[in-house]
């Protein structure tokens, strides 16, 4: 998994700077909105992490760690996109959307590690 997260970043950086110099789009924008889906996937990645040291049989347990993870990851995700926004308000420059491309651009490349096996 953390290779797969490595592999997410480095497809994220390649696109973003990929498409600045195709069409011209905001290469920092890009890179935030890239940013906040790595940090999302961090943070999925990290409870995987603990999930291997705290194994537990319950299931009712284990339902409530999942829900907790998945809370914590939307607000997460939720807050430093409407801080991206936020900014993107103040300054005009940074906008939002070359930061919503590098957050979906980022999830894609999620997809695109996982699918090609560095799963460790």
């Amino acid at each position: 998994m953390f290779k797969a997260l490595g592999l997410q970043a480095g497809i994220s950086v390649v696109a973003g700077v990929f498409v600045w110099l195709l069409w011209g789009l905001a290469l920092a924008p890009w890179l935030y909105g890239s940013f906040v889906a790595w940090v999302g996937t961090g943070l999925l990645v990290w409870r995987w992490w603990q999930g291997l040291h705290d194994y537990h049989c319950d299931g009712p347990r284990h339902l409530k760690s999942f829900r907790r993870s998945l809370v914590e990851r939307f607000f997460v995700v939720g807050m430093l996109l409407a801080a991206g926004f936020g900014f993107a308000w103040v300054k005009p420059a940074f906008e939002p959307l070359p930061m919503l491309m590098g957050f979906i651009v980022g999830q894609l490349a999620w997809m695109v590690a996982l699918g090609s096996g560095n799963k460790d």
